[in-house]
């Protein structure tokens, strides 16, 4: 909700999507011209439909925020699939399914919650295989799109460990530090760098 809270409080129209709006129902209230709130659940792709009924209405998309993912600690054949399909499939088909609105923006945007735990290279101590893995096969699905709509700009972002119902409380970073770093980097983006790979303080992750 912190990117959503970021973007109305700057004068952006959002559509926000969650499988539960009730948390947002306090923004509606005061961003109402603003927020549009879409509840479905993105893992299944019959809700890709509901989302590109919104999008009609609007016309085109500026920036795209893939957001939603899944933590699995085991590494069963259950949370190997349900890893990839969540945190790799849905954000690669649904960035294809919305490719038409971004591509009508003048300034089109794809930006994906990513990890630092994706990156081979600064994988040192093992574990979280299912995690670490559908988030390295997101990265190669977006790198992949980058190369094949040079006219869309791509970013993949690590957060930071932020506290957030995934994160926990332990987490070093407050949400809106996160936040703010996250939206500097969408700001920055630009053709030249599309695909790049970067954490929320813009600086460049190794693969």
């Amino acid at each position: 909700m912190g990117l959503t809270t970021h973007a109305l409080k700057h004068g952006h129209t959002v559509i926000a999507i969650s499988r539960k709006t009730d948390q947002m129902k306090s923004l509606k209230a005061d961003y109402s011209k603003n927020l549009i709130l879409v509840e479905c659940d993105v893992s299944q792709t019959e809700s890709f439909k509901l989302i590109s009924d919104k999008l009609s209405g609007i016309g085109s998309l500026d920036v795209l925020i893939n957001n939603a993912g899944v933590f699995k600690s085991g590494e069963s054949l259950h949370d190997l699939s349900e890893s990839f399909h969540v945190n790799a499939a849905i954000p690669f088909l649904l960035t294809k399914a919305l490719l038409p609105f971004i591509k009508k923006s003048k300034s089109p945007k794809v930006v994906q919650i990513s990890t630092k735990m994706a990156s081979i290279d600064d994988n040192t101590s093992g574990g979280s295989s299912a995690y670490r893995a559908s988030k390295t096969a997101l990265n190669m699905l977006t790198h992949g799109l980058a190369i094949e709509h040079r006219d869309v700009m791509f970013t993949l972002v690590h957060p930071g460990w932020v506290k957030t119902d995934m994160g926990g409380s332990s987490a070093p970073i407050e949400i809106k530090d996160s936040v703010e770093g996250i939206w500097k980097v969408i700001d920055a983006m630009a053709p030249k760098n599309s695909g790049q790979f970067v954490d929320f303080k813009g600086n460049e992750i190794a693969w």
